[in-house]
């Protein structure tokens, strides 16, 4: 009976992992530097707290967008990898979890008694009536964050976004063996979208604190966003767009050479 090892296997994904780099060069090239950039930009950000804040404790909302923005540059580097080998379903649960990270950001940026809430629930000093309020709506689902961030229209895009990112989601035969047989159509879409996710993420990063920006990690900022827009030429829109939330959002459909 033949024995099969971990390494051939391994093997048999490097050789997809080459052929997505053969095949798209440029747009492995931008996501690896992309995420280069969130690399730097984490130590930046951890040089800019301790410069700037010291031993002081950041804001509820400031908080969260750091841990968010250090959580999904683990996630979306994971997305990557599984996606250049060409298993884009489990690289699509990993991207639908840092989208919904950059929407709850979002909510926190924009309604701080709503990161407060959440930082009081897991530090286990929330009242017994507001977890109770949390637990009746399930914490933050999608339809909640969609409904708290943005108009009609923009509520359908999303949708949209998440039925893609939640197709591989459930236990069901739907794309069991879309991984199997190495896809390129299939590769560069999930790629795309990681790079999509990527810009997200940083430009939620700079929103969440667009006050303690430095020149150093804005020209990062700013060459890491241009770089990402030029390949896509679209981005979907990250940004909450209610009427009541645009005067507490700076960075917002694609200003961010000006505002920043």
């Amino acid at each position: 009976m033949n024995k099969a090892l971990f390494s051939d296997i391994q093997r048999d994904y490097a050789k997809k992992a080459k052929k997505t780099l053969d095949t798209f060069p440029k747009l492995t090239l931008v996501c690896e530097s992309s995420l280069a950039s969130m690399w730097i930009m984490k130590g930046e950000w951890v040089r800019i707290i301790r410069t700037k804040w010291g031993a002081k404790e950041l804001p509820p909302n400031q908080q969260w967008v750091s841990v968010y923005f250090f959580r999904n540059l683990t996630y979306l580097r994971a997305a990557y990898l599984l996606a250049r080998e060409g298993s884009c379903g489990p690289s699509s649960n990993l991207q639908r979890t840092a989208y919904e990270t950059i929407l709850r950001s979002y909510l926190f940026i924009v309604d701080e008694k709503e990161a407060r809430l959440y930082g009081s629930l897991i530090e286990g000093t929330i009242k017994r009536e507001e977890k109770e309020t949390l637990r009746k709506r399930k914490y933050y689902p999608l339809h909640f964050l969609l409904e708290k961030l943005y108009i009609p229209k923009s509520r359908k895009s999303h949708r949209k976004i998440f039925h893609t990112l939640s197709r591989f989601s459930h236990p069901s035969i739907r794309g069991v063996f879309l991984d199997v047989k190495y896809s390129e159509k299939q590769t560069e879409d999930c790629l795309k979208v990681i790079l999509a996710l990527i810009y997200g993420t940083i430009q939620m990063m700079a929103e969440g604190f667009f006050e303690l920006l430095d020149d150093r990690i804005k020209d990062t900022i700013k060459s890491t966003l241009e770089n990402i827009a030029s390949f896509l030429h679209e981005v979907p829109l990250f940004e909450p767009d209610r009427e009541e939330l645009s005067s507490k959002i700076r960075l917002k459909k694609g200003n961010f050479l000006i505002a920043l």
